[in-house]
């Protein structure tokens, strides 16, 4: 059996391919060259010899992994060789890269996943936050309509008392005068609890009226000489004069009267009932 190198060789010569084109296409030095055909690896760089044969093998067309193995049985050595170990560290490297690349792949599609959950989970909280933002709109709608409607109502309900109305419809059933321990200016506040009207004349300002609904409140602007309160009734009702109770005009159902004046600072109340 001819040895391998010389299979080599005489595939090399009969598919014509020269020592030069072989180290022109290998990079492989001619000296080189000659030697593995020559069976005298000795002289070549023992990391490089089966890098080498391959080169020269696959070159010429011939069974790398075939040579490689008869070059083993040649040199009497089946363990690996530097150039061996540093092919299989090589296959590690690149088999550990794979891994690694394999990994890097499995926590980019968890990743994927996870920011796809996120996402998801994103969406559904912020669809939820608008529902709850639509629903109290339209709660609040809802109740700024009831309101409004019920303050129409009360509007339609309620009556403004004047003095004409008072001499007409009504009688004075009591008449309460007390001296006030404040000086002018006066600020008279009003909670109401109930439904009525309020007709009010102070100092220099025009007459005016206002309307009260259960809840809500009104500050009389400050005055200084005199002014007049005609109440539909003060039923459900917390008064104050210059932030103390005036509890003396609360929770009377018909008509009342108040007159606040400075000089003396006094109050007068008169109450009224109606004639029929």
């Amino acid at each position: 059996m001819a040895q391998f190198y010389k299979e080599l060789k005489d595939l090399r010569v009969s598919k014509e391919i020269s020592l030069e084109d072989l180290e022109s296409k290998t990079k492989i030095n001619v000296k080189y060259l000659n030697a593995i055909e020559q069976g005298d690896f000795d002289i070549l760089p023992t990391p490089y010899l089966r890098l080498f044969i391959r080169a020269y093998a696959i070159e010429i067309g011939g069974n790398a992994e075939r040579a490689l193995e008869q070059l083993d049985s040649f040199v009497g050595n089946n363990r690996p060789t530097a150039a061996t170990s540093q092919i299989k560290n090589t296959d590690k490297e690149d088999n550990k890269i794979d891994d690694n690349l394999s990994f890097f792949n499995l926590l980019s599609n968890s990743n994927l996943k996870l920011r796809n959950d996120i996402l998801k989970v994103s969406l559904l909280s912020i669809l939820f936050i608008f529902s709850i933002i639509i629903i109290k709109n339209i709660s609040g709608e809802a109740e700024n309509l009831n309101t409004y409607s019920s303050q129409s109502t009360y509007k339609n309900q309620i009556k403004v008392i004047d003095d004409e109305e008072l001499l007409i419809n009504y009688a004075e059933d009591k008449f309460i005068e007390k001296s006030l321990n404040m000086e002018p200016p006066f600020f008279l506040s009003v909670n109401a609890n109930s439904e009525l009207s309020m007709l009010i004349e102070q100092d220099t300002i025009d007459t005016y009226s206002e309307l009260l609904y259960p809840g809500t409140e009104i500050n009389l602007q400050g005055f200084i000489s005199k002014a007049k309160i005609i109440f539909s009734n003060t039923e459900n009702i917390k008064a104050r004069l210059n932030g103390e109770e005036l509890s003396i005009i609360e929770n009377y159902p018909h008509p009342l009267k108040l007159i606040i004046q400075s000089l003396p600072p006094s109050i007068s109340i008169r109450l009224f009932t109606p004639l029929n």
